[in-house]
């Protein structure tokens, strides 16, 4: 009886011990689990919190691979993250570029293919502009001009090379011509603004054509005056330098003896200035067209005269 009360305190305990052997392994297990849980937990917190620019690229980069693997959709973060240092570049190419159309733009603009007068005719539609100028044709007539249809005025020039209106090219130029139009609120003020002059005193000299004109000098100067219609004409020289103010008389009389000038409706004027040949205001035709007042004026005489009949025609 006791040998088996023995075997079975024997049984008891090795099924005890071979609990207690699974319980220490369950637990060696899960001991196991837990350090590597968390050494996994470890690891990940470490890489998330590493401030390294390089490791952050790096694992933003593995991270969208793996995560955008469909080409599809691999731009949605990427594009967005990128626009930024991308814009840029592609931004200053595109204003560089157009910057560089705009520039050549204007380089072809100004040579010879640019017709200054026709821009001048087409801003200008309603005013009655000179079509002629007489100049030397082997160069290119250039134009700068400001105001609107009431009041507007223009500078010509003789240049080598043939610009847009208005060219910046053209400050520092000589002009060699000028037209203006100015409105005045009445007929009477654009009258004065003519400036109207006829001096019949001094002595009288026959200019052909049943014409007379008036002479006087002053002071090493001779005026000559004369009437044709409704205009007053005076010719100025420097005695000096022998300027012979009848002689050019002579010949302004015979231009318009077959040349037609605007008639004007009250008054107009011209004035001629040996003494300041080679201005492009030394020579000026003015005249009255109601509440309009025309000028022109040129470098030379006969084309200042010239100017004006083109604009009559």
């Amino acid at each position: 009886m006791k040998k088996w009360m023995m075997l079975a305190i024997a049984a008891f305990a090795l099924t005890g011990c071979s609990q207690g052997n699974n319980q220490a392994a369950q637990s060696k297990n899960s001991s196991q689990t837990t350090v590597s849980t968390a050494q996994s937990s470890t690891t990940v917190t470490e890489t998330t919190t590493d401030s390294s620019p390089e490791v952050a690229t790096e694992n933003t980069s593995t991270s969208e691979s793996e995560t955008n693997s469909n080409p599809s959709s691999a731009p949605a973060e990427s594009s967005t993250s990128g626009k930024s240092s991308s814009k840029t570049p592609e931004s200053t190419a595109t204003s560089s570029s157009k910057a560089t159309s705009e520039t050549s733009s204007s380089a072809s603009g100004d040579n010879q293919t640019a017709d200054a007068l026709a821009q001048l005719k087409e801003k200008f539609a309603n005013v009655s502009l000179p079509t002629t100028f007489p100049r030397d044709e082997s160069l290119h007539l250039n134009i700068a001009e400001t105001g609107d249809e009431n009041k507007m005025s223009a500078l010509f020039y003789n240049l080598e090379q043939a610009l847009v209106l208005d060219s910046q090219k053209l400050n520092g130029e000589t002009p060699f011509a000028y037209f203006a139009k100015t409105t005045y609120e009445t007929s009477g003020k654009a009258k004065e603004a003519v400036n109207y002059n006829y001096d019949d005193g001094g002595r009288k000299v026959d200019l052909g054509h049943d014409i007379a004109g008036y002479t006087q000098g002053a002071a090493g100067s001779t005026s000559l005056s004369w009437k044709e219609g409704n205009w007053a004409l005076t010719v100025r020289g420097n005695n000096a330098e022998g300027q012979d103010t009848v002689a050019a008389a002579k010949e302004i009389v015979d231009y318009l003896e077959t040349a037609f000038l605007p008639v004007p409706q009250a008054v107009g004027q011209i004035v001629i200035d040996l003494a300041a040949g080679g201005n492009y205001d030394a020579n000026t035709v003015t005249w009255q067209a109601d509440t309009v007042v025309y000028q022109v004026s040129h470098q030379e005489p006969l084309a200042a005269l010239e100017m004006a009949v083109s604009v009559a025609d």
